[in-house]
């Protein structure tokens, strides 16, 4: 009898393991779903180096993409289909990256982040937005009127409470730029009403609920941003603040990337695709460097592209993104950054609530406007908070994010953050200096925690 309850319990225990993607061989890929509360699913992946690691069972690290990116923006590696990548760890690359196997097998792991975070102890998840990611990780498309307060308001929360409730652990969020802006809207009880969102006919007006805020920041052990968005400085915001681009940035529109670069990037080979992305974003870069100080900024057009400093990123990393992490986006989301530089405001999408369906030109600021003002509520953040910004102000501009982040949290003595040298909005995540100053400052930060 006692030897049948001990099979019982090993069976149990089995079956357990398989629905949960613990351990073993159960979840080679490491996919996770986590539901949304307007009824989608959100794709995410629990990373380990092969299907012979084992998940972490520490400090769980969750991190979403920038916007049109999907998540293996985290985790630059090899395609095995693509036989021609064959970089080569460069002669002062530290002891970690030389030494372990992994990338003695395919050296572009050296500019992962997940698989740092992993040789460092953590337990790292990714998760892709709704309509964002490709084959097994291609998260629910969602309406065409999806913005970056769906994003933020639905996908984020169900990717936080996944984690949770796999691990049963206090996760630290955050991610890249957008990934970011969604980790601290969420630490302040940003909400939206999930069953308007689910019809389709429009955006509600995001709320947000002091008693949820204390409840996530009680739940999460921290912030990690990545160059987290905000307000992007632009120059000429006479050319976007006119009727017929705000007519084009109020259509419905769903760019579906993940249909079209797999078919457009196989037809390239990477010294073409990193070539042109070199060609153009190496001349922003000289260009902007040029630029007059005592010119006004709003002139400043190279300074305001220059958000890809390819010097700083390897030439195979250039071409992983086009071919494998540019990803999908919905219109909406483009056209709130719009908003937020053009008009100096920082709030919710303008066409959110019923009577604003039909408003095309994004409003002024005014008294009792029913729109949701982002930093009007950002010291309802609590927890510890990092950052690694970039050292080009393109997309986003360090003094502005310190200011709004750090300036408006409530203050942790283990708040801090950096800035990295040479450094890029796109490439700061995996570019050359990305594995001896960003990874290293982000793991003795988690460390400290």
């Amino acid at each position: 009898m006692k030897s049948l309850r001990t099979l019982g319990t090993a069976l149990v225990l089995c079956l357990a393991t398989v629905l949960t993607g613990c351990g073993g061989d159960s979840n080679p890929k490491g996919l996770y779903v986590a539901k949304t509360a307007d009824g989608l699913d959100i794709k995410m992946k629990r990373y380990r180096p092969t299907p012979n690691h084992s998940f972490r069972n520490s400090t769980p690290i969750l991190l979403f993409p920038g916007i049109t990116l999907n998540f293996n923006q985290f985790d630059v590696y090899s395609p095995p289909w693509l036989n021609s990548y064959h970089y080569e760890l460069p002669e002062d690359a530290p002891a970690w990256a030389k030494n372990d196997p992994i990338i003695q097998d395919d050296n572009l792991k050296y500019f992962s982040l997940a698989h740092y975070l992993y040789l460092r102890g953590y337990d790292v998840w990714m998760a892709n937005y709704r309509g964002v990611g490709r084959g097994d990780f291609d998260s629910d498309e969602g309406h065409p009127n999806t913005n970056l307060d769906v994003w933020c308001a639905l996908d984020y929360p169900a990717a936080v409470d996944k984690v949770r409730g796999v691990t049963g652990k206090k996760p630290v969020i955050g991610g890249h730029s957008t990934g970011g802006l969604c980790a601290y809207l969420y630490l302040q009880g940003y909400s939206l009403d999930a069953n308007i969102v689910k019809q389709g006919d429009y955006i509600p007006h995001a709320t947000a609920s002091a008693a949820l805020a204390a409840q996530r920041n009680a739940n999460v052990a921290g912030f990690l941003g990545i160059d987290p968005a905000g307000a992007p400085i632009l120059a000429y915001e006479w050319l976007i603040d006119n009727p017929l681009v705000w007519d084009i940035l109020a259509l419905e529109w769903y760019i579906d990337l993940d249909s079209i670069l797999p078919y457009a990037m196989s037809l390239l080979p990477p010294v073409i695709t990193s070539g042109a992305i070199d060609l153009v974003f190496k001349l922003v870069t000289q260009l902007a460097d040029a630029f007059p100080s005592f010119f006004p900024h709003w002139a400043d057009l190279f300074g305001a592209l220059d958000f890809w400093r390819t010097g700083n990123m390897n030439g195979y990393v250039e071409d992983f993104h086009a071919r494998i992490a540019f990803s999908s986006f919905y219109l909406g989301g483009f056209a709130q950054y719009a908003d937020w530089g053009t008009n100096g405001v920082f709030r919710e999408f303008w066409q959110n609530g019923e009577e604003n369906q039909g408003l095309v030109n994004p409003p002024d600021q005014a008294p009792g406007d029913g729109y949701y003002y982002f930093d009007t509520n950002m010291s309802r953040m609590t927890v510890p908070a990092f950052s690694v910004f970039s050292d080009a102000s393109g997309l986003v501009d360090t003094d502005t994010m310190v200011d709004t982040l750090y300036n408006g949290k409530t203050f942790n003595s283990k708040d801090d953050w950096i800035e990295v040298p040479g450094s890029g909005h796109i490439d700061v995540v995996n570019g050359n200096a990305s594995p001896t100053v960003a990874f290293p400052a982000i793991a003795d930060w988690l460390d400290s925690l």
